[in-house]
């Protein structure tokens, strides 16, 4: 039997939960009879039903097609979280047959649900379409399996390379990308748990950095200023979403809460750990020009997604250069995006 069909199918069902179900990841599920989807579901939303409940609340409490086959894009959870055990679900349903993309390695599952399964008289299949799987749980295999957020850089540059062309002590919004490209960067923000820039940016652009153009929740705004040169008026500093301050002096003229550094600390690992220790799965790096170039310097990414728009500068800050060969370029309105990766290059095919 060709399970594929049915494992894309569960994968296309898991991302509808981007955005809304982190820290967990993205999951789901599709039972099937012969040819026939007899119900599917996902896990729409953090603490919410995971979704195999979905799946199965979606087919009825009636008993199962003896030969029924339930996929999942992810090990069946055996422990008490939020939700019951997904596992123990599925052997209370009489589900005699699971097909997983493959095992969760979040330390309370890992391999466990699967043994459950099977202990239970269950067969349990594993590893179908499994890199597009882990493709589309990245940010949360990254950051349990390497204990950090998924680093995504993203900078919008002019037709002749530069970030902008700030006069000295001009502040203010200078546009490069088009409306429509506007709108997917909105949607990227809302699909990630942090959005972090230094304070040159806060300085010369005052970006409020939520998302506004897009359904979806706003990120949690982490500023670094080593300096205290973000001004207290700064819109990251206006309440509209939570907002994380990293800076070597209390700042009691801002509301965020703060995160004291020392100023011969690495800050780039202190950031790093303090998001990991809050369970931030992700975070969008969104400038300027030398947080970017330290991130590169110190091979600190994961992915990159680079707009190039219309608009000529002529003289500016210049945009940072990959060296490498983007893995998908698209359009957006007038402009032009590409998407790269550090490591462990996905199909260009599959969603980013």
């Amino acid at each position: 039997m060709d399970h594929t069909p049915w494992m894309q199918r569960c994968l296309q069902l898991a991302r509808n939960g981007a955005g809304a179900v982190a820290p967990n990841p993205l999951v789901g599920a599709v039972l099937v009879h012969g040819d026939r989807i007899l119900a599917e579901g996902w896990h729409r939303s953090y603490g919410g039903p995971h979704a195999e409940v979905e799946c199965l609340n979606a087919f009825s409490d009636g008993p199962l097609p003896v030969d029924a086959v339930m996929y999942v894009s992810l090990e069946p959870c055996s422990h008490h979280g939020r939700t019951p055990p997904c596992a123990d679900l599925l052997i209370e349903r009489g589900v005699k047959h699971v097909v997983v993309a493959h095992v969760d390695p979040f330390p309370e599952v890992s391999g466990r649900g699967i043994a459950r399964l099977r202990e239970a008289g269950i067969r349990v299949d594993v590893g179908v379409r499994e890199e597009e799987a882990r493709w589309t749980n990245r940010r949360f295999l990254t950051s349990v399996e390497r204990q950090r957020p998924y680093i995504i850089l993203k900078w919008a540059r002019s037709a002749d390379g530069f970030l902008d062309r700030h006069p000295r002590g001009e502040r203010g919004v200078q546009r490069i990308s088009s409306p429509a490209t506007d709108v997917l960067v909105h949607r990227w923000r809302s699909e990630e748990q942090a959005i972090l820039v230094g304070s040159r940016t806060v300085v010369n652009d005052d970006p409020q950095l939520t998302v506004r153009l897009v359904e979806g929740r706003s990120p949690l705004r982490v500023v670094l200023d080593r300096n205290n040169a973000a001004p207290a008026g700064s819109k990251v500093f206006d309440m509209s979403a939570p907002t994380l301050l990293f800076t070597v002096a209390q700042r009691p003229d801002v509301e965020a809460e703060q995160v004291m550094i020392a100023a011969s600390e690495n800050v780039l690992d202190r950031l790093v750990e303090e998001l990991n220790a809050r369970s931030v799965r992700s975070v969008l790096v969104e400038g300027g020009a030398e947080l970017l170039r330290h991130f590169l310097q110190r091979g600190l990414w994961d992915e990159a997604r680079v707009i190039t728009g219309e608009v000529v500068f002529g003289a500016g800050t210049k945009a940072p250069s990959l060296g490498l060969a983007p893995l998908r370029t698209e359009r957006s309105g007038t402009d032009s995006i590409q998407y790269f990766t550090h490591t462990n290059a996905p199909d260009p095919t599959w969603s980013w």
